[in-house]
């Protein structure tokens, strides 16, 4: 009977921790795009598929990019900007931070996701504050490339 309860509590625990639900930067940006003092812009698949055949160059620019949002929160109360900037280091427990410079009132992160040898996922965040912008980047991304553009903070100009 012991050997029958300890296979149940470990079945449960593992599909507990299964089916537990991972953040995700789209529940993010879906739970904080109705906050006050809030922009965000997100790029639909038909917009993205009328500017990369624009031209060869915004081909060029967004061929590899699957998914594009920006989300900015201006004037946050030390609650609030607690709160996303807590949020976002979850979302991003599961990445490899390339840049995380945290100074007395500006926070700078670069953090990826990586599979294999593409990077798959961005999430761009600075913080000078009481202000957040935070860029997310989905698709496959060459990481020499990404961290010529992290090196020569252009990475930090998109935003």
């Amino acid at each position: 009977m012991d050997k029958t309860i300890k296979f149940l509590v470990l079945l449960t625990l593992i599909i507990n921790v299964s089916c537990a639900s991972t953040s995700s930067f789209n529940q993010f940006y879906d739970q904080h795009k109705n906050d006050n003092n809030v922009s965000s812009f997100q790029v639909p698949g038909y917009l993205k598929s009328i500017l990369k055949n624009s031209s060869p160059e915004m081909n060029s620019l967004l061929k590899n990019v699957k998914d594009f949002k920006t989300i900015s929160f201006s004037n946050c109360t030390p609650e609030q900007s607690e709160k996303i900037t807590n949020d976002i280091n979850q979302i991003t427990k599961n990445f490899t931070d390339i840049v995380r410079d945290n100074k007395e009132n500006k926070k700078t992160l670069v953090s990826v996701k990586e599979k294999g040898d593409k990077i798959k996922e961005i999430i761009i965040h600075n913080n000078t504050n009481n202000d957040h912008k935070i860029l997310f980047l989905k698709g496959n991304f060459d990481p020499n490339r990404i961290s010529d553009l992290t090196n020569s903070n252009e990475l930090f100009d998109i935003q």
